[in-house]
């Protein structure tokens, strides 16, 4: 029962993206990267293997954070805002389960985004003659254990503040954690013992996206994957913040009125 009214809820948001175009623009983007190759091709650059390849992650990397971000941060707000929050409640579905289908919808849409500029990237660098090597598959999977993440942070961040507010939040720590990370452990070199607690916490609390970017060991030539321990413990670690993200979430929604 649960299974169908997840996948209900998670429909109704694939739909909504399509009918928003919001597919088509990455569609978009994915043939301006294979025009930009094709220009770099017929200049003759070639032999930039590293280049590409870093290139094409990097790529990878913003456009779909920015999808997560955008899908995942106005999910709740239209709903309310829109009014159709009423109808989906009047049925048996609680609130947690209104949160887990639409976090379900927001990751299908982030993650077809996420392979269709994977795919084009992959045509783009044909023209390059780069190599694939298996790590590269398992970039993209690890890569899309990340953005089950930053959907479930930005929809956390929805509950609690205005969809701009909170697309800013998400895009900051998305690309800012690893920043804010080490700057946190070097104030906790710099503090006494009674107060380092602090700093472990905060650590601890931010997401650590950057452990789900392989894209700086990709690009590289003949590395070998991660072993299969650590992708379990980011499956773990995924897993673990992914359902912290969504209590805290209902924490707020289940008592904001309607």
């Amino acid at each position: 029962m649960k299974f169908r009214i997840y996948r209900a809820l998670a429909r109704a948001v694939v739909l909504e993206s399509i009918r928003r175009k919001d597919l088509w623009v990455v569609a978009i983007l994915g043939f301006l990267i294979l025009l930009a190759s094709g220009a770099l091709g017929f200049f003759g650059v070639q032999g930039l293997q590293l280049f590409a390849k870093d290139l094409a992650a990097s790529v990878l990397s913003l456009f779909s954070a920015v999808v997560a971000v955008l899908t995942s941060c106005r999910l709740l707000p239209e709903e309310i805002k829109q009014r159709t929050l009423y109808p989906l409640l009047a049925r048996p579905i609680s609130r947690l389960d209104l949160l887990i289908g639409k976090l379900l919808g927001a990751v299908i849409v982030t993650w077809i985004a996420f392979l269709m500029l994977c795919a084009l990237t992959a045509v783009a660098l044909t023209t390059f003659h780069v190599q694939f090597e298996p790590i590269m598959i398992q970039y993209i999977i690890i890569k899309m254990m990340g953005l089950v993440v930053l959907c479930a942070l930005s929809l956390t961040f929805s509950a609690y503040m205005t969809p701009q507010a909170a697309a800013t939040m998400s895009i900051i720590l998305a690309f800012g954690s690893g920043v804010i990370v080490r700057g946190l452990i070097m104030a906790y070199n710099g503090v006494g013992p009674a107060t380092q607690w602090i700093y472990k916490l905060i650590a601890a609390a931010l997401p650590q996206l950057g452990v789900f970017d392989l894209g700086g060991r990709a690009a590289n030539i003949g590395w070998s994957p991660v072993s299969g321990a650590v992708v379990l413990q980011l499956f773990l670690y995924m897993a673990t913040y992914t359902g912290a993200m969504v209590l805290i979430a209902w924490a707020k929604f289940r008592r904001q009125a309607v």
